[in-house]
């Protein structure tokens, strides 16, 4: 038997750029690893249609998830950049059912105590998923879902990630895996130049042109996005000090909370279970 892990992403993009060099470790370490994409990504592109657009990015999102070794691709398809205007109660009610359907023992999401978070996609399925961690345990919450044989299911490992986490408490080592991560966030290419796009826009404003993104613009992205993401990586990792020339990730790893001691005094193993992985930070027993 192996461990699940769900990584919940507003958009096709979000896994590669943030834990991509994580979840592709959980891969290779046998995991069974499921991406969840909640919105369509209908206008994260330059110079396309609407449709086209949407056709491109799940393609692109689909070649992304197998470099990372992903099992499954979910599709939740809520337009995109219009999060805010769901009902946070009836997202909720989607990631309780998936978890459990799939059951995992990890979920990577986005952390909705994150700071500095400019997008509302993000927030917003965040939040609902941070509340359907809760009342997934409840055998009152949608009744609908014990009915058609699945059972009330509480996640072990919660791997909050984002832009800014000063909670972060735990760093995986992803320097074997960064190459993956490199190619899966290139595969996402129109997403990637819409992202470049704005850089340009942004520093046109300012006054200033910027060579290296007008030559990935309609050229080679990669150069810049492993420039991006190596100088990133090589920050968190010399930031908790894992040695010269590592790369790592970050993440705010919550399990028990509160009860975290409680659970590694008394708990007593379950026969059968596969054994837990240990945690750096968390596991002190």
């Amino acid at each position: 038997m192996t461990h699940t892990a769900l990584a919940i992403c507003p958009h096709a993009d979000d896994a590669a750029a943030f834990f991509g060099g994580t979840l592709a470790k959980f891969a290779a370490q046998g995991w069974r690893t499921i991406l969840v994409r909640v919105t369509d990504d209908s206008t994260d592109s330059v110079g396309h249609t609407r449709d086209d657009t949407i056709a491109q990015n799940t393609i692109q999102l689909h070649t992304a998830a197998t470099i990372m070794g992903v099992a499954e691709v979910v599709e939740l398809g809520y337009p995109t950049d219009c999060m805010a205007d769901v009902s946070e109660v009836d997202l909720r009610e989607k990631f309780v059912r998936l978890f459990r359907f799939y059951r995992p023992y990890a979920v990577f999401s986005f952390d909705p105590f994150g700071i500095h978070e400019p997008n509302m996609d993000q927030i917003m399925v965040a939040r609902a998923v941070e509340e359907a961690f809760w009342v997934s345990c409840f055998d009152l919450h949608y009744p609908q879902h014990l009915a058609e044989g699945l059972r009330p299911f509480s996640v072990c490992e919660r791997w909050y990630f984002g832009r800014e986490l000063p909670g972060a408490n735990h760093v995986e080592d992803v320097t074997d895996y960064l190459n993956v991560k490199i190619d899966a966030l290139c595969a996402h290419d129109w997403m990637m130049r819409n992202l470049v796009n704005q850089l340009r826009l942004q520093a046109e404003t300012w006054g200033r042109r910027i060579p290296q993104l007008e030559a990935a613009i309609e050229g080679d992205l990669r150069p810049l996005l492993t420039q991006f993401l190596t100088m990133n990586a090589s920050a968190v990792a010399a930031r908790h000090h894992l040695g010269e020339g590592r790369m790592a990730e970050a993440f705010r790893l919550d399990r028990f909370g509160a009860f975290e001691e409680f659970f590694q005094t008394q708990g007593v193993p379950i026969e059968g279970a596969p054994e837990p992985p240990r945690r750096e930070g968390l596991d002190v027993c």
